[in-house]
């Protein structure tokens, strides 16, 4: 418990500092008044992830899922935009954590599955923005192969849990929308978030 609520003080000081990094580009900029929630949204997932997680050296990566997932989720879901600061951030926090659990954990062979994930994941995306390039976007790619990450280093079920579920999820918000009436059959919907999910929710119950 006591490193559950370590990780949701790290994960919600995490988003909160970085919030601002998506105003950066005038096209992502979120809300002031959302700075706050979001940061205490990635302290809720990350704290409940971390009390579900099996092993101490996974944990650190539950929260670091939970913090940028939160804050990309929320971007991508208002300007259909990943920005590359944040996501540039992801993968170099990510990366060392990655290193730092296979060394704890002596699975070294997962770290091979790690870099297998992302590479496969990334190709999977990669093929369909070269397939539908305005239905799919280069940071959707990009954040597949952080994703893949989690979800190789996780295992095989994990991973195949990042794809399917991104899919699914990314196909339900799809059809809200248009059930909503905020879209059309040519509308473009941000699969983000429902990517986010997905990875979250393999790593957590699958790792």
């Amino acid at each position: 418990m006591v490193l559950a609520l370590l990780m949701a003080i790290v994960a919600a000081a995490t988003t909160y500092a970085l919030t601002p990094l998506a105003a950066r580009n005038p096209r992502s900029v979120l809300p002031p008044a959302w700075r706050l929630p979001l940061a205490l949204c990635a302290a809720l997932l990350a704290g409940a992830g971390s009390v579900v997680t099996e092993q101490w050296w996974n944990v650190p990566l539950v929260g670091t899922l939970a913090a940028f997932g939160v804050l990309l989720g929320a971007v991508d879901g208002r300007s259909k935009l990943l920005p590359n600061v944040i996501l540039v951030r992801f993968a170099a926090v990510t990366l060392p954590l990655v290193l730092l659990a296979g060394a704890a954990s002596g699975h070294w062979i997962g770290l091979l599955g790690a870099v297998a994930g992302g590479a496969a994941l990334f190709a999977v995306y990669f093929l369909l923005a070269l397939l539908s390039p305005a239905g799919m976007g280069m940071g959707d790619v990009k954040l597949a192969a952080i994703l893949g990450v989690f979800g190789g280093w996780a295992g095989a079920e994990a991973w195949m849990g990042t794809l399917l579920g991104g899919f699914l999820l990314g196909g339900l918000a799809g059809v809200g929308v248009l059930l909503l009436r905020r879209g059309s059959r040519g509308s473009t919907f941000p699969f983000g978030p429902g990517m986010l999910l997905a990875a979250f929710a393999s790593f957590v119950l699958l790792a």
